[in-house]
């Protein structure tokens, strides 16, 4: 049982009135700059800069929540992120001042999931972790689901002024239940014992030497890797399929979001049947494998099974998230937040050099036909590595028999 489950409930609620206006609002800014720029190297470089907090200071966001009180950071982060949706609102007709806004918000987000992610065994018993994971994760993918659906109203009306004001409430909501549910410490009482401080050094040395962490971590890097193809590519190749196609990019994230409700909804089964020892590496290849086909596949026919294979992209990466997530939740709480950025940050090396990369050959290249053949590496790859995956677990089997 949870430890509060009124907190915990208002935690969840409160996260995903966040998470829908910032679909809302992330949506609406991807659409609009391509739309305003007509360019595949200004909407690369918007993607990039949105992402490229994780390459400098990623690894180093865990710091503060190791550091300082974590509902400090997380009411702080949210109060700014609600400051740069009003500037947004002020002043949006300008590539330049999205980008700088857009930008600066990625700094300030990158200090929030250590934090925030870091303080939930603080208020959910250890082995309710899968479960609560699971409701955070629906509940979220519900709330995009209606976020998405208001940008791709307001995208149709050429109305996103109404986007930015949801989601600067949203983001002052969600500060003020941080403020009141998340506890004012960094620490549990039973774990005063630990060491007070940890470097990033010996952060990386204990995702090294925990093998299962640093595979997952591994296989999450291939996921997110995967995502940012299509995440990427997706509208220039809507765009050359269809006049004015980016236009259906709002019900595309629509499906999004459903597939994250639906990935979230079963991952709580998929940890339980893949959650026994050297199993896990398995149950995160499987859905890669699933995204990377069906990324392929989505420029042949990107209005019509383009959004069943969207929704399929969506719901694989869902899926496994509590293999990773867990694990990284029932590390040290001393050392848990630097944990989390390393994690995030490896994820995010690959993620921001693809969203840079793709947008540019788009001007030479059918962007369609990259979307078709850049999956086929990252396919074979993981098929590679869950052949291994396999391998080794059957060996470690017969091992283990024999000495029966």
């Amino acid at each position: 049982m949870t430890k509060d489950k009124n907190k915990v409930r208002l935690l969840i609620a409160s996260d995903s009135f966040s998470k829908l206006g910032d679909m809302a609002e992330g949506i609406a800014l991807a659409t609009f700059v391509f739309t305003i720029t007509q360019s595949g190297f200004l909407f690369g470089l918007f993607l990039f800069l949105r992402f490229v907090p994780e390459l400098i200071i990623g690894p180093f966001s865990g710091y503060l929540a190791d550091k300082v009180s974590r509902r400090t950071i997380t009411v702080s982060v949210n109060l700014i992120l609600a400051f740069m949706s009003i500037l947004l609102l002020i002043s949006h007709e300008s590539y330049t001042i999205i980008l700088i806004i857009a930008t600066i918000a990625s700094f300030i987000k990158m200090l929030f999931r250590p934090a925030f992610l870091s303080s939930i065994p603080l208020i959910v018993e250890e082995k309710e972790l899968p479960n609560i994971n699971r409701w955070f994760g629906f509940f979220g993918g519900f709330a995009r689901v209606i976020g998405a659906t208001i940008a791709a109203y307001g995208i149709f009306l050429n109305n996103i002024s109404l986007i930015f004001s949801l989601n600067a409430i949203s983001f002052l909501v969600f500060a003020l239940v941080c403020w009141f549910v998340i506890p004012n410490k960094k620490r549990l009482i039973s774990q005063d014992n630990e060491e007070e401080s940890s470097t990033l050094i010996e952060a990386l040395k204990f995702m090294w030497q925990s093998k299962k962490i640093f595979g997952l971590v591994m296989g999450s890097t291939l996921l997110w890797g995967c995502l940012a193809l299509s995440d990427t590519l997706l509208i220039p190749t809507l765009g050359a399929a269809k006049d004015g196609g980016e236009d259906f990019y709002g019900i595309y994230r629509i499906l999004s979001a459903v597939g994250m409700m639906i990935g979230s909804y079963f991952s709580y089964k998929w940890y339980k049947l893949f959650f026994d020892e050297g199993k896990h590496l398995v149950g995160f290849f499987i859905p890669i494998i699933i995204m990377c086909i069906s990324t392929l596949l989505i420029p042949l026919s990107p209005f019509f099974w383009g959004y069943i294979l969207y929704l399929l992209i969506w719901i694989s990466k869902d899926l496994p998230a509590n293999l990773l997530d867990v694990e990284l939740q029932t590390v040290p709480n001393h050392i848990r937040g630097k944990i989390i950025s390393l994690a995030d940050a490896i994820d995010g090396i690959l993620f921001s050099l693809i969203t840079l990369v793709l947008p540019i050959l788009t001007e030479f290249y059918d962007p369609g036909l990259i979307l078709i053949l850049v999956p086929i590496p990252f396919l074979l790859l993981t098929i590679l590595l869950l052949i291994n995956s396999v391998i080794q677990q059957y060996n470690k089997n017969s091992k283990s028999n024999s000495y029966i």
